[in-house]
């Protein structure tokens, strides 16, 4: 019961970083810097589109799966097994994944599409197909990521 509870605790925190981060995203021209006018991400990458997307959004990520398994540990009346570990950074992630897909890519992108933020009426902003793809594809990347945050709380 105590990693359900942390899985959506953290989960729902991160939820709010995730959106935090995003509109930073968007307003400090890192998406703009990314994309070209489609929509779709340029064929080159800068120091802004390395630094500023990628890195960052796996030190952000990373740094709050360990966060949430330190939360997890110090919650724990007993000192959790790897596998325990894993599965509440993964959890963790599968939340903000999952929101990041509904609320983000869904009703935001897709349904609402507003005005305001420029999006081109190509395929990646119209219909849900390509955010479901990504989806997928995320999730080995995931899996990884919150391995390597287990087996460093675990050892560390």
């Amino acid at each position: 019961m105590i990693l359900l509870e942390n899985i959506l605790k953290v989960g729902g925190i991160g939820c709010l970083l995730f959106t935090a981060y995003l509109l930073l995203m968007a307003y400090g021209g890192v998406a703009a810097a990314m994309r070209d006018e489609d929509g779709n991400f340029k064929k080159e990458r800068n120091w802004k589109t390395v630094l500023g997307g990628v890195t960052s959004l796996l030190f952000f990520l990373g740094g709050l799966y360990y966060w949430g398994n330190q939360y997890y540990i110090a919650a724990s009346l007993s000192t959790p097994s790897f596998f325990s570990l894993w599965l509440n950074a993964f959890g963790i992630f599968m939340v903000i994944h999952l929101y990041d897909l509904i609320v983000t890519d869904y009703l935001v992108v897709v349904k609402w599409h507003p005005k305001f933020l420029n999006l081109p009426d190509t395929d990646y902003y119209t219909i849900m197909s390509p955010h479901i793809e990504g989806f997928f594809k995320g999730l080995p990347l995931g899996m990884v990521v919150n391995l390597l945050v287990a087996l460093f709380c675990f050892y560390v």
